[in-house]
């Protein structure tokens, strides 16, 4: 795929050094290859309705058809085995709560902690009706009704079509299936990055949220730290050639490889599993004392997920403009789709759900001055800054204490939620 659009804009550009830019990029091309997928994909890493099960939840499996066709894959834990028998009727009317993940992750995010620690679990035992969202081209989600995912027009999509189809689709497909009117609703980086999408596009979407809590929320990112992006956004960060050759593939799919480094190179009792927890440092934030160790075979297992190269694309065009806007596609594609020269802007404004906003110090993806200019637009927003100056971006899903730091503070605001907009209200 990347050779022919190579071939492709090499014919159709008729610039002298053409020729000698070509051979300069088959090094390029040979390792994008591995991050495109052409490294054989395995398909036995669909975990989390196995995972559930064995921790004697039960759990639902549900296919969701978005309006641009795409067929996801979401999941239901419907009650909890921890609950008195009268309450874990699944004909009783629950509370709903949603939970999407963030880029190249699944379902799984909320379940690898076990069920003593993990959000999901927890939600259950509290009495929720828990849904677990599943974004297009990951592990779970990577079906369409008329393209196949090896072809490029497969991947032609960004952050912005998952929020505007694929979120609305799930939100309301949970909504359908648990005969309610609104839902509760917890996201993780870029699932965070999808609801400012939707609610700023579709602004109807806020009747529908009841509680909002976002974990390492990303939209602006002119504080944004991480060095592979700073390095990114020289090349890709602006439309170019670069960014046209390398957009719309599949990106870091479940893979052979990564299945043989799992087992040897992060499993319990290996002396390089240094280099799985170094290597969620090195994206994730530097220095942290609270990741669980244990579940690094459990994490390499299951991510990356795999996940669109335009998605990456996009975040590093907000890096480079500063601004939270729609996918700039160059000039004269813009003045097609959007009638203008640039991309627009979301506007944040419209997002009158309250929105609750976890963040921290030592998170390279959520700058801290960031998240505080977002929470400046929105008209309702609510603060947390973890106290912890080395906590990252991964800690809030596989810290050690997780638990007391973020999920005991989000149910319990769930539940006040619930309980003061109980009088004439319907779940």
């Amino acid at each position: 795929m990347l050779y022919q659009r190579l071939m492709q804009w090499s014919a159709t550009n008729s610039c002298c050094n053409c020729k000698s830019v070509v051979p300069r990029l088959l090094l390029l091309l040979m390792l994008l290859l591995l991050l495109s997928g052409h490294i054989e994909s395995v398909d036995g890493h669909k975990v989390t309705a196995t995972l559930i099960t064995n921790h004697n939840y039960p759990v639902e499996e549900h296919t969701v058809n978005t309006p641009d066709d795409y067929i996801l894959t979401i999941y239901r834990i419907p009650t909890s085995p921890k609950l008195q028998p009268q309450l874990s009727n699944e004909t009783i009317q629950k509370p709903v709560v949603f939970l999407q993940h963030g880029i190249l992750c699944a379902s799984d995010d909320w379940i690898i902690n076990g069920p003593e620690t993990s959000l999901a679990y927890m939600f259950a035992d509290a009495g929720y009706d828990v849904w677990l969202g599943n974004a297009r081209g990951n592990t779970y989600s990577r079906q369409h009704k008329h393209i196949h995912p090896d072809t490029s027009d497969f991947w032609k999509f960004s952050w912005h079509e998952i929020g505007v189809y694929d979120l609305a689709a799930m939100l309301d497909y949970a909504l359908s299936a648990s005969n309610a009117n609104s839902l509760h609703f917890v996201a993780h980086s870029q699932g965070t990055t999808t609801f400012f999408v939707l609610m700023s596009s579709l602004p109807w979407y806020n009747e529908k949220v009841r509680s909002v809590h976002l974990l390492a929320p990303i939209a602006y990112m002119r504080n944004h730290s991480f060095i592979l992006s700073k390095l990114g956004g020289i090349f890709l960060g602006s439309p170019s050639f670069l960014s046209w050759i390398l957009g719309s593939m599949e990106l870091l799919p479940i893979t052979s490889l990564q299945k043989l480094m799992c087992e040897h190179v992060c499993s319990e009792g290996s002396m390089f599993k240094f280099l799985c927890s170094g290597l969620l440092d090195f994206i994730g934030g530097w220095g942290t004392r609270h990741l669980n160790q244990t579940l690094l075979t459990d994490v390499c297992a299951t991510h990356p997920a795999g996940a669109s190269t335009s998605q990456i694309i996009h975040y590093l065009q907000l890096y480079t403009s500063g601004d939270f806007r729609q996918y700039d596609h160059g000039r004269e594609q813009n003045e097609i789709i959007y009638q203008q020269a640039t991309p627009p802007s979301y506007n944040v404004k419209n997002i009158n759900s309250c929105v609750h906003m976890y963040y921290s110090d030592n998170d390279y993806m959520s700058a801290v001055e960031d998240v505080e200019y977002l929470a400046s637009l929105l008209p309702c927003a609510e603060l947390y800054r973890i106290p912890y100056s080395d906590w990252n971006h991964y800690d809030f899903l596989w810290s050690i204490n997780v638990k007391e730091v973020i999920n005991n503070r989000i149910i319990d605001k769930m539940e006040r939620y619930d309980i003061e907009h109980a009088t004439g209200m319907s779940f």
